[in-house]
């Protein structure tokens, strides 16, 4: 090869690689560009691996994911109606849809209980095609039965039955009159159910009740109460949490012994915040049950 073809060839060479490099650059703008790019501009790739049970009407099928988020209880103190109280307390969770238009839970709690105690539990809901509870699972053991486990409440109409043992021999069945929820433990999509069944009128009232499950001795491993409520609409506002401002339906919730809640949901459905009500009627920002990140995949 004479110099003029090898000074040729080179300057081929070059250029191919640096077309390459050009490519590669390319690629890798575009790839960091979407892992920084805002929550609800993510694709959401849903996970092959499914939870070993679920609480799904036999022969039903995940059709799509629809969402992911978490929530965060703010506070710095402990929450709970009894010791040992809970710390630190954080709910990661999916939401998936069904064959049959339904939806399904899948998710995670973190938290301390006592303040030097951590715990990860893994839970599952099952929700109508109107985003009520149907059926709430908590894959964790009782304090005071160690076999124990998981709590299972199925939420039909006149009564909340519940199973606490894997031989099914500590059953409860609560009678209800109205909407039903759970107070403790906490439960986003079970304060989120109850407000679906609120009246959007300012001058009237929705009565709700809400369940509290607690676990006082090794006599009396569990124990529940229904507290009578009430919810109110208070109207629409913006609510600006996890990253985006949500146009929100807004409701005031006043509940036997407790001082009156706020509570805060998005046109789906979906729980955006719960707090203590305030002098200022707003959002605290250290205080309460937030919505601290979410990604939608679809519609729902």
């Amino acid at each position: 090869m004479n110099r003029k073809d090898s000074r040729s060839g080179c300057c081929i060479c070059f250029r191919l690689l640096w077309g390459i490099a050009g490519i590669l650059f390319t690629v890798s703008t575009a790839f960091s560009s979407n892992l920084f790019a805002s929550d609800h501009v993510h694709p959401c790739i849903a996970s092959a691996q499914e939870p070993v049970t679920q609480i799904r009407p036999p022969g039903t099928s995940r059709s799509a994911m629809v969402a992911e988020g978490e929530y965060r209880v703010l506070d710095q103190s402990g929450i709970g109606s009894f010791d040992p109280a809970v710390y630190d307390f954080k709910e990661s969770w999916t939401l998936w849809r069904l064959e049959d238009g339904t939806f399904e839970v899948d998710g995670t709690r973190d938290y301390r209980s006592p303040a030097d105690q951590p715990h990860r539990d893994n839970f599952e809901a099952r929700l109508s095609s109107s985003f009520q509870l149907v059926s709430l699972k908590e894959f964790r053991t009782l304090r005071w039965r160690i076999n124990s486990g998981p709590l299972i409440c199925d939420f039909r109409p006149g009564k909340v039955a519940c199973t606490a043992d894997k031989k099914r021999d500590l059953n409860l069945e609560v009678p209800v009159q109205a909407a039903a929820g759970l107070m403790w433990p906490i439960s986003a999509f079970s304060l989120s159910s109850i407000a679906r069944s609120a009246s959007h009128d300012p001058k009237a009232t929705t009565r709700v009740e809400l369940l509290t499950f607690e676990e006082p001795s090794d006599a009396d491993p569990i124990f529940t109460k229904t507290l009578g409520g009430y919810l109110r609409y208070l109207g629409q506002e913006k609510l600006s949490v996890a990253g985006r401002t949500w146009p929100a339906d807004k409701f005031e919730l006043k509940v036997a012994t407790h001082a009156p809640f706020l509570l805060w949901t998005s046109s789906q459905g979906l729980l955006l915040a719960f707090a203590h009500k305030t002098d200022s009627n707003t959002l605290p920002h250290s205080k309460g049950m937030v919505l601290v990140s979410f990604r939608d995949c679809q519609q729902f």
